[in-house]
């Protein structure tokens, strides 16, 4: 949310600290105080920023800590839409907890995708995944999602 506000920040500063300077040339005035304003939103809105980088990096940190240290689930995620891409599924699965990746299974031949996919996501939160969006509703469609089954070799 924070990160959906900087750019407004940025505009805002820099509108101030444009009009403080033309304002500074219509009165001949060199002095610093009419560009204090300008410099110390300029300073405020930078370290907005910053904190707002350093939280969005510790949120993801945690995010990504958490499935490596409590193992990867997999899970078969079936009956989905064609047109689903992997950005639409991710999104969907997300509202739920972090989600690791997201593969959605292609035909070799012509590159269509063919209903199915598995997304990877902390193995503590498989049940809860497994739970809200088995037989959901997603484009249309019922999805199928169960726990992935190992790959045989």
């Amino acid at each position: 949310m924070l990160t959906l506000k900087m750019p407004l920040v940025a505009i805002i500063t820099l509108l101030f600290a444009v009009v403080t300077y033309f304002i500074n040339l219509e009165f001949n005035d060199t002095s610093i105080a009419y560009f204090l304003p300008s410099i110390l939103i300029l300073l405020f809105g930078l370290s907005l920023m910053l904190l707002s980088m350093l939280i969005n990096k510790e949120s993801a940190a945690v995010g990504e800590a958490d499935v490596e240290d409590n193992n990867i689930a997999t899970l078969y995620i079936g009956n989905l839409a064609y047109k689903a891409n992997e950005q639409t599924v991710q999104e969907h699965f997300e509202n739920i907890g972090f989600v690791k990746s997201v593969r959605l299974v292609k035909d070799k031949k012509t590159g269509r995708r063919k209903g199915f996919g598995f997304i990877e996501v902390a193995a503590k939160d498989q049940p809860k995944f497994i739970k809200k969006f088995n037989d959901s509703i997603f484009m249309e469609r019922n999805l199928i999602v169960r726990l992935a089954n190992d790959k045989q070799y």
